[in-house]
């Protein structure tokens, strides 16, 4: 655009831009340029600076105030006196000035330095555009991955009072994920994983891990079947080259076992109630989703305790964190926070000191850490087991037997020596009862009792194993050696399991019968000394007295190789 006063002078310039292959738009005025800028959004002003109606400098600053980000160029042509005018118009924003009388060859020269730097400028900014779309669309993406996980990962289990944990991604996302949920015998299974790298492509790496490990933990599957299944999932979701590290810990009080399978991951803590070092549990596995599931060592790493204790595990990114000195934080400065906090604040103190460590410093990769508690007392033992379950619905002597009625439903299972050795039996029929109405909400202990009956069946009525094993040193490895020995050799073994919902007054009474082939056992001198309604302290045969304490009848048969149980769930109101 060129403004003028003059008519010559507009009509000389305006001709000369023509004639150098541009569109030429005229103004007389500060104001008449201010509407035509408006209206067309010319590239470039050449404005005089003297004018009526409104001045060049007054014009310019009314174009630059509009034009926001957008750079329009302003050049005045300026005469001789007009000096001071010219430096304030600059002062306020004019990019530059030509003197008149106008030198062509030196306008001509200026028009096409101006191009040059529009053109840049216009690429600057479609790049930024450009830029702003992708972070826009990128930040999105973030958003669903996000809302994906929180949906995936059940947070309320991780609410669980056994153990606490903290996860602070490096990015918007966590490449770590820490799960956890119980079994129907209220073991907890806690999983901690690494995914590759960091960020959105480390979290999607993590993802598929979610659905077989609550799946499979709630129907009551073992942490070698459910590795098992993770391993086929990554391989079958995730590209070639994409692999995440994992340690997988089960917890189980009733029997006193730790389960730790660790692959990838930093060497998990195990700590005495004194929060001494009592035995480190390091990676020997390779990560899930580099090998076929059938070629790993999917066998877990057991620990029987007697004693209170903490298990401690943690990423990479927690030891690793490194402050301006380029100073790790070490596994050392973790464990002497630990060692020197009240259990009810580990968590906390652990972050005020990485924080202190770091001193304004942002650790570079995720951050996780889990401390989980074992050897819980008989008071948290019992509302751990949510027993409803250490006392019965009834006592025995209020069930009136006369009154239980037909079946409302049968459910019978029966496995030969071959199925014996590669069906998960219990798993698959609490697929069954988590269908039935009246024991959605007694899970836990139709998990326990079928559980017990099921493994005493198969141990001592066809296998033959004695318990006394387990109490010997390394009692439950050569134990659980037999076991597999004999199984593998097993060949007329044969087990029968019925579960019947049978009416009684206004509510369904569960009978369950489970019989086997072997020779029996000395099924009264076994229990004769357990108190039926309590939980025995000792760290073996907790699953039988149990039983006992949840039924309301339990009765052997013959030789003790058939024996019948009857439960009465608790009202769901």
């Amino acid at each position: 655009m060129v403004v003028d006063d003059t008519e010559a002078i507009l009509l000389l310039i305006s001709r000369f831009v023509e004639a150098l292959g541009h569109s030429a738009l005229v103004a007389r005025n500060g104001q008449q340029a201010l509407e035509v800028w408006r209206e067309e959004q010319p590239d470039l002003v050449l404005m005089d600076v003297m004018m009526p109606v409104m001045s060049g400098p007054e014009a310019a600053v009314q174009i630059k105030a509009e034009a926001g980000a957008t750079w329009v160029p302003i050049v005045f042509v300026t005469g001789v006196g007009e000096e001071n005018a010219l430096a304030d118009a600059i002062e306020r924003g004019a990019d530059d000035y030509i003197n008149k009388p106008v030198n062509f060859r030196v306008l001509e020269a200026k028009l096409k330095a101006f191009g040059r730097t529009l053109d840049l400028n216009r690429k600057v900014r479609d790049q930024s555009k450009t830029l702003a779309d992708y972070y826009e669309r990128a930040e999105e993406e973030k958003r669903v991955v996000r809302h994906l996980m929180e949906q995936m990962v059940n947070s309320e289990r991780l609410a669980d009072p056994q153990f606490e944990y903290w996860l602070s991604p490096a990015e918007s996302l966590s490449g770590d994920l820490i799960a956890a949920a119980r079994t129907p015998g209220q073991a907890l299974h806690i999983l901690l994983a690494d995914g590759i790298g960091h960020g959105l492509t480390a979290a999607l790496n993590v993802l598929p891990l979610t659905q077989p490990f609550y799946s499979m933990t709630e129907k009551g599957y073992s942490i070698t079947d459910i590795l098992f299944e993770m391993n086929a999932k990554v391989r079958q979701v995730l590209p070639i080259g994409r692999f995440v590290c994992v340690s997988l810990i089960s917890i189980d009080e009733v029997s006193g076992t730790i389960e730790i399978w660790n692959a990838g991951m930093p060497p998990i803590q195990i700590l005495g109630a004194d929060k001494s070092v009592l035995r480190i549990c390091s990676s020997s596995n390779l990560p899930l989703g580099i090998v076929p599931s059938h070629s790993l060592d999917l066998v877990p790493e057991r620990i029987y305790y007697k004693d209170a204790g903490y298990i401690v595990a943690y990423s990479d990114g927690l030891v690793e964190a490194r402050n301006s000195s380029q100073s790790e934080y070490g596994l050392h400065s973790l464990l002497s926070i630990i060692q020197s906090t009240s259990a009810s604040s580990v968590i906390e103190s652990v972050q005020a000191n990485l924080l202190e460590f770091l001193a304004g410093e942002q650790h570079h990769d995720d951050v996780s850490l889990v401390v989980a508690r074992f050897g819980l007392n008989e008071t948290e033992l019992q509302a751990k087991l949510d027993v409803e379950s250490a006392k019965p619905a009834q006592q025995a002597s209020n069930i009136d037997f006369n009154q239980v009625g037909e079946c409302n439903w049968r459910y019978s299972l029966i496995l030969s020596a071959e199925e014996l050795r590669y069906v998960n039996t219990i798993p698959f029929m609490m697929s069954f009862v988590k269908e039935i109405k009246s024991l959605t909400h007694v899970q836990s202990d139709v998990f326990l009792i079928l559980t017990e009956l099921f493994v005493n069946a198969v141990d001592h009525g066809l296998l033959r194993l004695d318990s006394k094993i387990k109490t010997q040193a390394d009692g439950m490895e050569v134990y659980l050696a037999q076991r597999a020995e004999r199984l593998l050799e097993l060949q007329d073994g044969r087990i029968e399991i019925d579960l019947m919902g049978l009416r009684y007054k206004d509510s369904e009474m569960l009978k369950i019968r489970v019989k086997d082939n072997g020779p029996g056992f000395d099924w009264g001198a076994t229990f004769s000394s357990n108190d039926s309604h309590s939980i025995p302290s000792a760290t073996f045969g907790r699953g039988i007295a149990l039983i006992r304490a949840l039924s309301v009848k339990v009765q052997f048969i013959g030789l003790g190789n058939e024996v019948e149980i009857y439960y009465l769930p608790k009202s769901n109101t």
